[in-house]
């Protein structure tokens, strides 16, 4: 049996299209189609169920993909065992990840240098992604992802903290609970052109008509920290001002609701060992730093 037919065959089931195996594997399309077909004939079975959407596994595809991917990870892992280094490892990862997730290119910065022959590609894009239609491997969702085909792995929690400089605190003062916010100067995150945006604070969910609102927080720290009002952003870009002095926490008795951050990638019962790689990093890694 050819074996690289079986490898071509792995990655469409892994891709859902053949242009996506393509793209993630810099094999021609029209090669990849070949070999799936050969593979199809060869085995007198049908494999793959083809639409304009992309490609699904049959049932006997299914059975195929389960012990062909095994069976390769097996031997991908003998090799690198023999090579008895973890920076064998070679190949791509795509990540799709949220704006401003500032902690996480501390994280991608230290895998890549203990992974140098993995080439990393991030989109970073508050656009939830289809991961396989879209071609990433693994994706960094905030809150519960709503899908039943993806692994999902705690990562980390998530916190919004109310912040202003303390130059903005000497001029104007702070308020001591959520009603007062209407006499300041208010930024808030914000992904519509709404001219309003809610903050639940403790138990209580404040209305507030932002003075200045944008959907990245990384343009949103710069103009707190130009002195124009209290804002909201997440605790990975608020603490270490916080704890430099360069912001103020507002209303620390009225936290933001805690959110999980998430790991998703598709439900294979053998993901490669470049995902497999990085979710166990991204564990390692946040137990170290967080």
């Amino acid at each position: 049996m050819d074996l690289n037919a079986l490898k071509i065959f792995v990655h469409v089931a892994q891709a859902g299209s053949f242009s996506a195996a393509s793209q993630k594997s810099g094999i021609p399309i029209t090669t990849i189609s070949r070999k799936t077909k050969e593979l199809e004939q060869q085995l007198g079975v049908q494999l793959l169920e083809r639409s304009t959407q992309g490609v699904g596994l049959t049932v006997q595809g299914q059975q195929l993909y389960e012990q062909v991917n095994f069976s390769l990870e097996t031997v991908d892992n003998a090799a690198r065992n023999l090579l008895g280094n973890e920076q064998a490892l070679k190949g791509k990862l795509r990540l799709s990840m949220p704006q401003a997730f500032g902690l996480f290119w501390d994280l991608l910065h230290d895998f890549q240098t203990q992974y140098p022959d993995i080439d990393v590609h991030v989109v970073a894009s508050n656009r939830k992604v289809d991961l396989i239609a879209d071609g990433f491997d693994v994706a960094v969702r905030i809150g519960t992802p709503d899908t039943e085909l993806m692994i999902v792995k705690p990562m980390m929690k998530l916190q919004l903290k109310l912040v202003a400089t303390p130059d903005f605190i000497a001029t104007h003062g702070k308020p001591s609970v959520p009603d007062e916010l209407q006499h300041y100067p208010l930024c808030a995150w914000v992904e519509t052109t709404d001219i309003t945006a809610a903050w639940a604070l403790g138990e209580q969910r404040t209305t507030i008509k932002p003075k200045f609102s944008c959907n990245d927080y990384i343009h949103l720290r710069h103009w707190l920290l130009q002195n124009n009002g209290i804002g909201d952003l997440p605790d990975m870009l608020a603490k270490p001002m916080i704890a430099s002095g360069e912001l103020v926490e507002i209303l620390p008795d009225y936290p933001f609701s805690v959110f999980m951050v998430h790991l998703i990638y598709p439900q294979y019962r053998h993901p490669s060992a470049i995902v497999r790689a990085f979710v166990d990093f991204c564990g390692e890694w946040l137990e170290k730093h967080g």
